[in-house]
């Protein structure tokens, strides 16, 4: 049996989860990072500049 990876979201460590998979089965995968991890304290960007706000339109 096929699996069907095809529109499909796995949400986990991604090492973890391409363990799983069979190897040749994608091209390529992009694993996004989780975002928001500084909430604890001022939310910053890679520059250190300060973030006032975010638009999530």
């Amino acid at each position: 049996m096929e699996n069907n990876f095809k529109n499909k979201i796995i949400n986990g460590d991604s090492l973890e989860e391409l363990k799983k998979i069979p190897s040749e089965t994608f091209d390529l995968v992009f694993a996004d990072p989780p975002y928001n991890l500084q909430l604890k304290n001022s939310l910053t960007r890679p520059d250190r500049s300060k973030v006032s706000a975010v638009n999530d339109k």
